[in-house]
């Protein structure tokens, strides 16, 4: 650019000063208007007279808010907007909801809405909180709210009386998904821990209470659902099995895919990726807990699981479970006696390595999701 910029100034070139960059072809001969990038250049008695743009160009309408020759359909801020035939911004077609964007004629989600990057949990006590895993080995819990979902139902688990938080996800929209112990399913603002019945079909296809996750359609998609493992109100009870809910296209009606083939004395509880990959936390009283991968087409295990450490924890009363950053995060409480203790275990995917990251945590645990915005590793 230097090079050029010196040898113009040598022949004498001269430059145009009004205000905006000059074309090359500025003064030149043409025979018809034309689009130079963003600049139209408008053939006038034979001069190219030259004018940037600030949206579009169309070689025949000039500078343009969309040129129609190229696009139907285009964006206005988060609105789907129809390009008229002289260039002009129409009728609006569609608006983008939260956690979208409009992008190319078309709404996306972009995992843009605040705190999808993060893991949520729940409590039996109605705690919502945030869970950063960047803060360990410091406090990583963040109290967002206490759940105040309007319950109409009894508690359906057995052996449980109180109604209360029982499994969680969340949405790539940036809501979170709760269930209770009555069976009733809850969306919850991740801002202030607001709730407002998901309307699902309660029991439908034998779905009663289950552990869930959402998983994309397709490796890096930007579609989901939301799988549901178990079904029974008895966790203990089997066989398992594997559902999923079409949440975004308005279908809570579960649909069965097949039954969950890896065993464990309690029904698993689900994480899902952006990889469209499904893992399951399989909690055992008489065996080492552990980690499977699941085929979400037909509930069987995939490849070797991953053991949550060398032996069994006896008694577990609660856990949950999310992955974040290419980490297993397991939410366990163990009673001895008549003491519980609730920690924080992990599992590197990689690797394979436990390690115990929190012990004597202040909240038993009943509920974790994370959306599948987060990352599924960490380079």
């Amino acid at each position: 650019m230097r090079v050029g910029l010196a040898l113009c100034c040598v022949l004498g070139c001269s430059a145009h000063h009004s205000g905006v960059a000059s074309s090359p072809d500025a003064g030149a001969p043409c025979s018809a208007s034309a689009c130079s990038g963003s600049t139209f250049e408008a053939c006038v008695d034979g001069i190219t007279e030259p004018e940037p743009c600030t949206a579009a160009c169309s070689a025949t309408l000039g500078c343009v808010a969309c040129d129609p020759s190229i696009t139907p359909v285009t964006c206005n801020g988060s609105d789907v907007v129809a390009c008229n035939s002289d260039g002009s911004l129409g009728q609006t077609m569609a608006t983008c909801g939260t956690g979208q964007q409009c992008t190319a004629g078309a709404c996306s989600n972009t995992c843009t809405a605040d705190g999808v990057d993060l893991v949520y949990v729940v409590d039996e006590a109605n705690h919502f909180m945030s869970f950063d895993p960047r803060l360990l080995p410091n406090d990583p819990f963040t109290l967002i709210g206490t759940l105040a979902c309007p319950t109409t139902k009894p508690s359906i688990l057995v052996n449980e009386s109180m109604v209360m938080p029982m499994s969680m996800s969340v949405d790539r929209n940036g809501v979170a998904w709760v269930l209770y112990t009555s069976g009733e399913l809850f969306q919850v603002s991740l801002q202030n821990a607001g709730c407002l019945p998901a309307n699902n079909t309660v029991g439908a296809n034998g779905m009663n209470l289950f552990g869930m996750g959402f998983v994309t359609d397709a490796a890096m998609g930007t579609t989901e659902k939301l799988y549901m493992a178990g079904g029974s109100d008895n966790p203990a009870s089997s066989p398992r099995q594997l559902a999923y809910d079409d949440t975004h296209g308005g279908n809570l009606t579960p649909t069965i895919m097949g039954t969950i083939s890896a065993t464990s004395n309690y029904s698993p509880e689900l994480t899902g990726t952006n990889e469209a990959k499904l893992y399951g936390f399989f909690p055992n009283t008489t065996a080492i807990p552990y980690v499977q991968e699941i085929d979400k087409a037909s509930g069987s295990a995939v490849g070797s699981a991953w053991n949550l450490g060398s032996a069994g924890l006896g008694q577990i009363t609660d856990w949950a479970f999310a992955q974040w950053g290419g980490v297993f995060y397991v939410f366990v409480t163990t009673k001895s006696g008549n003491t519980r203790d609730s920690t924080v275990r992990t599992i590197d995917r990689a690797t394979g390595a436990y390690a115990i990251a929190l012990d004597n945590v202040a909240y038993f645990i009943d509920g974790a999701g994370v959306s599948t915005c987060a990352p599924a590793s960490i380079q």
